[in-house]
């Protein structure tokens, strides 16, 4: 009994400590001042940073100061470069995986938000829950009451449960992330041995990279697999809302995170083949949300 009440208090901790870290995270992001990823085509710094990125030999004659380019192919140039950084850096195209980290780039408060945003509100985001819902509908938990296995009601249920994982998940995640400036982007190891890639890919798991690109304790791992596994305890079916089986979810939690850290090792492998099955493109350009000039 007394185990009991313990494990009843340690929750009730767990759930103070997310929520706090939840309101804090967004407030202090929210506070902070929004500076957008894509040039508006008026920033002298941005039009520097793209001149140093061509090559001499290929400036085109009309960018010498006595022929300067028209605004509108100069508004373009300088608004392509930025996107396609910002595509391959800050944002992954599946949510289920983390961005990768490019040495010398610092991500700033609204760059963390867009990560944050689409891992949890983006279609992509809504939509893979769905094959998840469907999997625990063919394959039910044992114990679990008709009313979570079989009918549309059940399937919603099972949705929710996705849906409230992953929201607990990564809001916990980002607004650690915040709070202790930790880096949300995976680095992606320079060793050319699998086993080296795999074992790298693992301790980043709890050893990933501060904003200054200092090592740092992975505190974001723990936070958000709490919360995710924690979370469950306010709908789940008896017998299964015990701080047992949320321990249980927390550790799968962590896992799944290893998991994504060596699926984004070895991206660059396996992405070019599964972009090679031609799979049609279901959802439309809004797959990736796009930051507003």
């Amino acid at each position: 009994m007394k185990n009991c009440a313990t494990r009843k208090c340690l929750y009730r901790v767990v759930v103070i400590v997310a929520v706090a870290l939840a309101q804090r995270g967004i407030t202090e992001a929210q506070a902070m001042p929004i500076q957008s990823t894509v040039s508006d085509g008026s920033s002298a710094a941005d039009n520097n940073l793209i001149a140093t990125e061509m090559p001499s030999s290929s400036i085109p004659a009309d960018a010498l100061p006595d022929a300067p380019m028209s605004q509108d192919q100069s508004s373009g140039q300088n608004q392509q470069a930025p996107q396609r950084d910002q595509t391959q850096t800050h944002i992954n195209l599946i949510p289920l995986l983390p961005p990768k980290l490019v040495a010398g780039t610092t991500l700033t408060a609204h760059d963390k938000w867009e990560i944050y945003y689409h891992k949890t509100y983006s279609p992509a985001a809504v939509i893979y829950p769905l094959f998840g819902a469907g999997i625990k509908m063919a394959n039910p938990k044992k114990g679990y009451p008709e009313e979570w296995q079989d009918g549309m009601g059940a399937f919603g249920r099972n949705y929710g449960n996705m849906i409230a994982q992953r929201t607990a998940r990564s809001t916990a995640d980002f607004s650690t992330q915040m709070l202790f400036h930790e880096d949300p982007r995976y680095q992606r190891s320079d060793s050319k041995n699998p086993l080296l890639r795999v074992g790298h890919a693992l301790v980043w798991t709890f050893v990933d990279k501060s904003d200054s690109g200092n090592r740092t304790f992975a505190l974001s791992t723990f936070t958000s697999s709490a919360a995710g596994g924690f979370v469950g305890m306010a709908y789940l079916p008896d017998g299964y809302n015990d701080v047992t089986h949320a321990e249980q979810r927390m550790a799968m939690e962590i896992s799944g995170r290893a998991i994504s850290n060596v699926l984004t090792e070895f991206e660059p492998i396996w992405g070019p083949w599964a972009a090679k099955l031609r799979i049609p493109k279901i959802l439309p350009d809004w797959w990736v949300p796009q930051s507003k000039p």
